[in-house]
């Protein structure tokens, strides 16, 4: 029979082997002064606090805002200090903390509502320092002022924190665990470094110290518990490795290798920063190119990217019944309620100074079905024209800059430059009359044509050259005349491929949708607003078949950013034109082409976005302004074409006659300087609200022929984007700008207050907790039987003299005790002292253990001697916190 090996057991007290010896003690640490393990726990917390707090500031200097300093310092310290406290072995001090923690997290619960809002914040902040679209949930913030931004946002940092020091406490006081720790601290480091960011400095020391510290501990942790699951340091049968086998030895070790191990690595961060202060030494040029392109690369492959590879579609997400991209959704109608804004930047744009408004032409599209816009598909045969564009060096997209350049040879194209950060990374954005040919980039960031339609993006940062028509002397409608017959005859090809093209386009783009409703509405154009009943071409001009258009829709429909989804089977066209009645830039975009196309026009549907020349505010140095294009620029329309002109936009959404309905004053005029702020920026009933303070206008009704639409305001209930208005589903209103400030000022100490109050609950729950257990005591000790008082004399003895360093936690007989508590006292020099000691520890053996009579007498003994070690002994050795946790912690004084 095969015997059965007898598994090691490893305890606090020692190791017992296999073959059942037991290895008591300790392998003696030589050092020149003794080491205790008290302060281990201390070192622990204040890991915890520099893990936390170096994590909290080096967030905070991510963003491109001020947040209370005082409440990360105050809620670092605290949580940290109750975490510690939490694993206290005193069940006082380990409730109290408890207590303190449940307080912090009502406290959290109470204010979840702010503390949604300020995580809005942080990421709206952190996205617009990284020029990047902001998040979808940057919508909500609409609304609320920015004067309570600081506010919102160090009351998440409250709760940032609380997630931090949890994680932090868990590798570094509960465990000694570095990957846990890196895991909650790093991320944070990474998501300033991805950017280039450089976080406060002392923030990166304290939180490589505190990684190295961590560990070193965890690799020696994880090496010694190879020897037993609680116990690190025993010995080790096969590999005759010592080790400690207590735990409180262990925690002598740590302590010291903890402190040798957060200097070194303080001094070796300090020895480098002084070697490259020295030496001038710089981080090389091909690290930070290497680290760019990879970030570069991971930015450009983002889900927009990915749901392009599969469709043309891009409008961003349906999320929550909001659209996250104003107004363009890659040609979809009518699939979402409405759309909103986020205040995130679409585009930068450079540029000299422009006339009327700046149409960047982006998503084209020419045909029409099943709800949505399509890009027209060209085959083989269709294409008659590419091949001669080619040969002239330019593109079919570089038309009417090509047209404009060969009759105007005196006029001075204008550069624009674009950079793509919000907006869709497939389109080249890019003002009418552009040459798309000539982009400023080689290779595989040069823009990338269709045979047809938009232009591919192929970098996110790119020039043009183009003409801006408004300094063109002749109206559009008379360009083609001018052309036709002045152009120089300067290239065949060209002209060849103009000729081409202009057929392939009345072919391609007169398509009309069959709708009885559109037909109503062509009819009541040509009865009402040009007067006859038959349609004949020759005897209207584009810009009054235009106007028509224009008017019959300022008279009879309204323009709203929530105009509800199209029903299931509904054609978006007859639903839009003889139901609904209402719509935002992509439905008036969508019957205005359709118009267009009915009255003998070519045309087809643009997205994209539009600058007003008011919004160009103050030039730079060089005569050139730079734009930021807002969400909110975000447009449709129409497009027309004109035999030898070209392309040209054709508006018939209300309210954008150089205008933008969307803007605030201050977005349409930038330079108009605001002298004092709103408190006036209440719910109204003449604004709606286009995401953060952008209006909506509705029409009505107008007579027959009318030149020009009346308009009045849609009601609805929504903030300007600039005052304090109604949070969106929360059910509180923040305070007007005027007030909000001070608010704020106060805000983010109710939580210390909160807290403090409850330290003061605590604390008179502390001390009459003192009151009964010392009560308790003195009963004990004045009531009962002799044999039950001198016990509690003997029990009570060994709690005062564990104050001071006299005790023994290994299992031993009492009578063992007294005698190593003796030796202690000689140890430490209190010799006059150390028989009473004895003396009570074998009256309470002979009265626990015996059936002997304890006398009065010697009852008496035992007091008095009780006495002269509480008061003689053990008193004059205690002071400060000492006394403190004597009183307030064992609760025996």
């Amino acid at each position: 029979m095969k015997k059965k090996r007898i598994k090691s057991k490893n305890k606090d007290i020692g190791f017992i082997s296999s073959n059942g010896i037991c290895i008591d003690g300790d392998i003696l640490m030589n050092c020149e002064r003794e080491h205790n393990s008290g302060s281990f726990l201390w070192f622990q917390i204040l890991l915890t606090f520099v893990a936390t707090i170096c994590t909290a500031f080096m967030a905070v200097s991510f963003l491109d805002m001020e947040i209370y300093k005082t409440t990360i310092i105050y809620y670092s310290a605290m949580l940290s200090l109750v975490f510690g406290l939490m694993k206290s072995s005193h069940k006082i001090i380990k409730f109290s903390a408890l207590g303190v923690m449940i307080l912090h997290v009502i406290y959290l619960m109470s204010r979840i509502s702010t503390i949604k809002y300020g995580l809005f914040v942080v990421i709206d902040r952190y996205l617009s320092r990284a020029n990047q679209p902001n998040s979808t949930l940057g919508v909500q913030l609409s609304g609320i002022s920015t004067i309570d931004y600081p506010y919102l946002a160090s009351n998440f940092f409250v709760f940032f924190i609380t997630l931090i020091c949890l994680g932090a406490a868990a590798a570094c006081l509960y465990r000694i665990d570095f990957p846990l720790l890196f895991i909650i601290t790093f991320p944070v480091f990474e998501l300033g470094m991805y950017w280039g960011w450089e976080p406060s400095m002392w923030t990166v020391i304290g939180l490589f110290v505190c990684w190295v510290t961590v560990l070193a501990l965890h690799i020696i942790n994880h090496t010694t518990n190879k020897a037993g699951r609680k116990n690190t340091f025993a010995v080790h049968e096969r590999k005759r490795t010592f080790y400690f086998t207590s735990e409180k030895q262990k925690a002598c070790f740590y302590n010291v290798f903890m402190k040798f191990t957060a200097i070194l690595s303080s001094l070796v961060l300090v020895v480098i920063m002084l070697f490259s202060a020295i030496t001038g030494f710089t981080r090389p040029e091909s690290f930070a190119k290497y680290r760019h392109n990879i970030s570069t690369a991971v930015s450009n492959f983002s889900l927009t990217d990915l749901r392009n590879a599969f469709s043309d579609y891009d409008g961003g997400f349906d999320l929550f019944g909001i659209k996250t991209v104003g107004g363009t959704n890659g040609g979809v109608l009518g699939k979402t309620a409405g759309i909103s804004f986020n205040g995130s930047t679409a585009l930068k744009v450079v540029t000299p100074k422009f006339s009327n408004t700046l149409y960047l032409r982006g998503y084209v599209a020419g045909v029409y079905n099943d709800n949505s816009w399509t890009p027209v598909d060209v085959n083989g045969n269709e294409d008659t024209f590419s091949n001669d564009f080619e040969q002239g060096k330019i593109w079919v997209q570089d038309l009417d800059y090509d047209l404009i350049q060969r009759k105007y040879a005196d006029l001075t194209p204008a550069q624009i430059s674009v950079s793509v950060l919000g907006a869709s990374k497939k389109f080249v954005y890019a003002p009418y009359a552009s040459l798309y040919s000539s982009d400023g980039n080689t290779d595989d960031k040069k823009m990338r044509p269709t045979t047809e339609s938009y232009v591919k993006l192929s970098s996110t940062k790119y020039s043009l050259y183009y003409f801006d028509p408004s300094l063109i002397e002749e109206r559009l409608e008379a360009l083609p005349e001018a052309i036709a017959t002045e152009v120089p005859a300067l290239s065949v090809n060209k002209d060849r491929g103009v000729d081409a093209y202009s057929e392939f386009v009345h072919q391609k783009y007169m398509d009309v949708s069959k709708s009885d409703e559109l037909d109503k509405a062509y009819k009541e154009i040509l009865n009402e607003y040009l007067g006859v009943d038959i349609y004949h071409k020759g005897d209207w001009t584009y810009e009054e078949i235009s106007t028509a258009i224009r008017n019959y829709f300022s008279d009879n429909f309204t323009y709203t950013l929530e105009p509800g989804v199209t029903p299931k089977g509904e054609d978006f066209i007859d639903y839009f034109l003889g139901t609904q009645k209402e719509g935002y830039c992509s439905y008036f975009a969508t019957a205005g082409a359709e118009l267009l196309r009915m009255f003998g026009y070519p045309s087809r549907y643009v997205e994209g976005y539009v600058v007003l020349n008011s919004q160009l505010g103050e030039p730079e140095d060089d005569s050139t302004y730079e734009v930021s294009v807002k969400d909110k620029c975000a447009h449709a329309w129409a497009e027309v074409f004109i035999d030898n002109a070209g392309w040209y936009p054709a508006e018939f959404t209300p309210g954008y006659d150089n205008d933008n309905p969307n803007l605030t004053q201050q977005e349409k005029d930038p330079k108009e300087v605001t002298t004092t702020k709103s408190t006036e920026s209440k719910p109204t009933t003449t604004t709606q609200n286009g995401g953060q303070g952008g209006t909506t206008s509705v029409v009505t009704k107008k007579p027959a022929n009318s030149s020009k639409a009346s308009t009045t305001k849609k009601t609805n209930s929504a903030s300007n984007g600039h005052g304090a208005g109604v949070m969106s589903g929360t059910g509180k209103n923040f305070a007007s700008s005027s007030t909000s400030e001070n608010n704020s000022s106060h805000g983010s100490f109710v939580g210390i207050f909160i807290t403090l109050g409850g330290l003061l609950l605590i604390g008179f729950g502390v001390v009459v907790h003192r009151d009964v257990k010392v009560k308790k005591m003195r009963s004990e000790l004045s009531n009962g039987d002799n044999r039950s008082r001198t016990v509690a004399v003997y029990r009570y003895m060994l709690k005062y003299l564990k104050l001071i360093g006299i005790a023994d936690s290994r299992n031993i007989t009492d009578l063992q005790l007294c005698d190593r508590l003796t030796e202690k006292c000689q140890e430490m020099q209190i010799n006059d002292f150390s028989h009473m000691i004895k003396y009570i520890g074998e009256l309470a053996v002979k009265a626990e253990m015996s059936n002997s009579v304890i006398s009065d007498e010697e009852l008496e003994t035992a007091l008095s001697y009780f006495e002269i070690v509480k008061d003689k002994i053990v008193l004059p050795k205690l002071s400060g916190a000492k006394l403190l946790n004597a009183k307030f912690v064992y609760c025996l004084y």
